[in-house]
């Protein structure tokens, strides 16, 4: 994972439409967790969690997103085909893995459908629930993605961000 600071000097030399390319359609930026929460979810283990349900946690999780743009983590994934169908877990075989015990083996999956379709994510009934602006998708049910919107599998928080918008944030930032 790289930080978003470190691919802004990466953005200021590419074109976006080459920069997009590069990137894949979307990106997943998310907050490193503070040590403190860090060591309450290795305490927790895989216990139910509620965190990612609590409305005013979310609110203060977006309004931290954006005041700390720089220093998000961008989530690597596998380049992204016309249509593909992306895995979110802790098993090292998923294609985004995510070291939180709140996150099942196999929690969820992200299915791209094209630009003209978008995404969406598909809870693999998960034992702490997989969560779009903190409103649970039914276990084994799917809801549709939109740029800007906050995913969480357990207590893992994600942005969910369309390349071009990334990209523009990046740019936008980079000026004095």
């Amino acid at each position: 994972m790289m930080t978003v600071q470190e691919l802004r000097a990466l953005s200021r030399q590419l074109t976006e439409v080459f920069f997009c390319r590069q990137v894949g359609p979307f990106v997943l930026v998310q907050k490193p967790p503070s040590p403190v929460m860090a060591q309450l979810a290795l305490r927790m283990g895989a216990a139910q969690t509620t965190m990612a349900k609590d409305i005013p946690s979310l609110e203060r999780q977006q309004v931290a997103l954006w005041l700390h743009f720089d220093s998000l983590r961008v989530v690597t994934l596998p380049p992204v085909r016309g249509q593909d169908v992306l895995s979110v877990g802790r098993l090292p075989d998923c294609d985004l893995v995510v070291d939180d015990p709140s996150v099942s083996k196999r929690h969820a999956q992200l299915c791209w459908f094209g630009p003209t379709v978008g995404c969406t994510v598909v809870d693999l009934k998960s034992s702490n629930g997989t969560f779009v602006n903190a409103k649970e998708v039914p276990p084994g049910g799917e809801v549709h993605v939109r740029d800007g919107d906050l995913l969480g599998f357990g207590d893992a928080t994600f942005a969910f961000l369309r390349a071009p918008t990334f990209y523009a944030r990046m740019q936008q930032r980079a000026t004095p």
